[in-house]
């Protein structure tokens, strides 16, 4: 429920403060234009790349018995996420996150929930590799591709060299690299274009930026700190109850070399990682960019709506010892809460980041 209280008129006279050089509580954070994605040194674009890129994203083959490809479960229809709570899992398994959205990944300093990857290049071939996700083996992949004229050609046109991993991991990371935003509403209205948001949406960015305090961990052109922090976001049912999903849990403790994996008992985030209790219940601050298309929403698909996660960080998010001093409750009235709603409608496409799907290439004996 939305509580009645604050005014208006005070949002709207303190939206006369708010500009592109925002300034919240603890420091100076601001809301900035989106920026072209920064192209490292060793993986330069190219559109021979992109495409060879492309086709590997689409191409279930890369998971170990062919029914997987990396557009299951970030598909671009659905947000380049996949549009339900629980990423989808390798036949057999369930797994225990919501699937983060490919969208604007290029920009990201930490990948994963918990950050455990710092490049695309280095993210894209864990899920390749992991037994509830592809369930792929890496040196078997590399004979079935090569045995593809495709992909032959291909890596030795792109790459000049056979097929290899690490190529392999370089080609679909140029691909997602164009996968990015396109300069919507905010961005023209923070590069001098008054006009560019209406009314409510102004006063919702006055909210943003002040009472509700969102600034402090989404801010840049982005929208996001690139940090990690503990929300106190509920646990939700099937991670509490299916037995198969708290074995991925367990597993994923083992793998990780976590003492005593079998006694994490919820989604420990970040310390996980690091095995340090200071990160428990840490997970990425995600980008705000694109948020009509990639509900559900936070690490777990929690929250079905916008709506949800505002009444979210309204209440301080829930009990947790290790939530983070920024998470402190607020109040909106009606008004203010349906302005900051609008304020993030300005943050996305007005329609979808869509890409045609390749046609994928055959094997020498002309069968897929």
């Amino acid at each position: 429920m939305k509580t009645l209280t604050g005014s208006l008129a005070a949002a709207t006279a303190v939206f006369a403060l708010s500009t592109a050089m925002t300034v919240a509580r603890g420091g100076e954070k601001r809301l900035e234009p989106l920026v072209p994605v920064v192209i490292p040194a060793d993986n330069p674009m190219s559109a021979e790349k992109i495409e060879l890129g492309k086709t590997l994203y689409f191409d279930p083959r890369l998971a170990g018995d062919s029914s997987i490809s990396c557009s299951k479960c970030h598909d671009p229809k659905k947000g380049w996420s996949n549009g339900v709570q629980m990423s989808d899992a390798y036949p057999g398994t369930k797994h225990w996150r919501h699937v983060p959205t490919v969208l604007n990944a290029a920009y990201l300093k930490q990948l994963f929930w918990d950050g455990r990857a710092g490049t695309l290049e280095e993210q894209c071939v864990g899920p390749i590799e992991a037994p509830i996700e592809m369930n792929q083996n890496f040196a078997h992949l590399v004979e079935k591709l090569s045995g593809i004229p495709y992909y032959q050609k291909s890596f030795k046109k792109v790459f000049n060299s056979d097929v290899t991993m690490e190529n392999l991991a370089k080609a679909i990371s140029a691909f997602e690299r164009t996968i990015v935003s396109k300069p919507g509403p905010l961005d023209r209205y923070l590069k001098g274009d008054k006009n560019a948001l209406t009314a409510s949406q102004k006063r919702g960015m006055t909210i943003f930026t002040g009472k509700a305090n969102c600034i402090a961990c989404h801010h840049g052109p982005l929208l996001t700190d690139h940090d990690l922090h503990t929300t106190g976001t509920p646990e939700i049912g099937p991670l509490k109850t299916e037995t198969d999903r708290i074995a991925t849990r367990h597993f994923f403790a083992k793998v990780n070399k976590y003492p005593n994996p079998r006694t994490v008992d919820a989604d420990y985030g970040r310390e996980i990682i690091t095995k340090s209790r200071s990160d428990r219940g840490k997970f990425k601050t995600p980008s705000l960019r694109e948020l009509r298309w990639t509900a559900p929403y936070m690490h777990n698909g929690a929250f079905e709506t916008l709506e949800d996660v505002i009444e979210f960080y309204m209440k301080g998010g829930e009990k947790h010892p290790n939530k983070d001093p920024e998470m402190k409750p607020f109040e909106l009235n009606d008004q203010e809460f349906d302005d900051l709603l609008n304020f993030l409608d300005t943050l996305s496409s007005e329609k979808p980041l869509l890409v045609k799907k390749p046609e994928l290439p055959k094997k020498a004996d002309g069968t897929f």
